[in-house]
This record gives structure tokens, sequence and C-alpha cells, in this order.
């Protein structure tokens, strides 16, 4: 693991953002992964910016991380819309570039599939960048998830069903989400990891120095050979 600490959430997210777009400018067609949520806002306003200041478009294909079960695209709170507010609709992504999760597909088990096609069909992620749970969990891979099985539909944790309510606006009983795996996330060429915050810190202690176990999912990233965890002061504040 490569470990880059900034001073806040602010420049943490400026830090990984600088690195994610250097890192892509050396790659064609580069097939990305990014999270939804909090962690990513200001990492996205830097992506837009960056694009708006160039006046072009990325040639990035996207995978979508998760989605909750029961939740529509366009619904305010899926992850699917999230990115249409925050990435896809402001830098003009066409739809034949992005394969994303459809949370009331009649058939999940279908949804599954068509992302691991799609990554097949483009020879893998080329980035994968996360987020962390203060459970440990990656994407929806809630504690005691198996780090061989690749994308799926998962029960969630409470902590994570509670987490979720802050997302929509009207009242939504998730409980379940589909996910990529931590197999197919594993595989991916590299990782940055994104984590602000003391309510992070004790995680990120067992994610970075702890056991490589099931109860913390975000553990096994210390086996993979480019992973990059970018940290702000409090997140990072417990390391030794």
């Amino acid at each position: 693991m490569h470990l880059i600490i900034s001073t806040d959430f602010e420049e943490m997210s400026g830090t990984a953002a600088e690195d994610f777009l250097f890192t892509l400018e050396k790659i064609s067609k580069p097939v990305i992964c990014l999270p939804s949520g909090k962690t990513p806002v200001i990492f996205l306003r830097n992506m837009r910016n960056y694009f708006s200041r160039h006046e072009k478009h990325p040639d990035w294909y996207f995978i979508g991380l998760d989605e909750w079960v029961g939740v529509g695209q366009d619904v305010k709170g899926s992850c699917r819309q999230f990115f249409d507010e925050h990435l896809f609709k402001p830098l003009g992504i066409p739809e034949e570039r992005i394969s994303f999760f459809n949370g009331i597909a009649e058939d999940l088990e279908a949804e599954c599939r068509k992302a691991e096609r799609f990554i097949d069909a483009h020879k893998g992620i080329d980035i994968m960048v996360l987020g962390i749970g203060t459970n440990g969990h990656l994407g929806l891979n809630e504690p005691g998830s198996d780090p061989e099985l690749r994308t799926q539909i998962k029960g969630l944790s409470e902590s994570t069903m509670v987490a979720a309510k802050d997302y929509f606006d009207e009242p939504k009983d998730v409980k379940q989400g589909i996910t990529l795996g931590l197999k197919t996330m594993l595989e991916s060429k590299t990782v940055f990891l994104m984590a602000s915050g003391e309510s992070k810190s004790d995680v990120i202690k067992a994610v970075v120095e702890g056991h490589v176990t099931p109860d913390i999912p975000g553990s096994f990233l210390q086996g993979h050979p480019n992973c990059f965890v970018y940290m702000d002061e409090k997140a990072a504040s417990k390391l030794d």
C-alpha cells in the first residue's frame, strides 16, 4: 500500500483527483469504477472542472460499483442518479460507455452477469476508486464477505441501512444491494482508496495495519500490488 496523507478533505480530494487524471492520461479508453456518496463529491467536482477548463470530454468507460436493490435509477439517492448529477450529464458521457446496475430489474442475477461481461469485454478495470465504510465494507461487500466472490446481491448490515437513509429525500427501506465482488475489485489494475474524518480513523488503522480478514473487507487491499490510500490527517490519526 502507498499512503498519501493530506491536511484535510479538500486537499485529499484534490491530490487524489490529480493523481487519477495523471494515471489515466497514459491509458487509451480506460475502464474506471467510482464510488457514490459523500467521499467522492469534491473529487468529482475536480473532474468536472478539469474537463470544463480543457473544453473536452473524457474517453473513459464506466462500470458501476453498486446500487440499492429496489431503487430505480432516476430516484434521488440511487447510485446511478448520483453519477448522472455529478459526472455523466455534466461531462456528456454517452450511455454506451456506461454499464450500471438497475436495482429494480426483474432479473438481478442477469445484472451481475452483465457487469462482469462489460469488464471482460474491455479487458478489466484500469482504476477502481473506493470509499470505505466505518465497518470496513468496500462497495456493498459487508463484513464477512468472501474475497473469492464476484458481482453479487448482498444483504446490508444494520449500519449501512442506517447510513442509506441519509441519501433519500423520501424514506426507503433498503435491505439489499447489488455490488461488484471483492475478487472483481482486487483484479483492478490500480486501486485508489479514499477516507476522511475522525470517524474513519479506526477502520483505516484496521485496513492498513491490521490482519487481513473478512471481518474487515477493506483489509484485503493489503494484498493488492498497486493500491494507493488517500487520507486526511484525521482519518490517518491512529496509524502507527
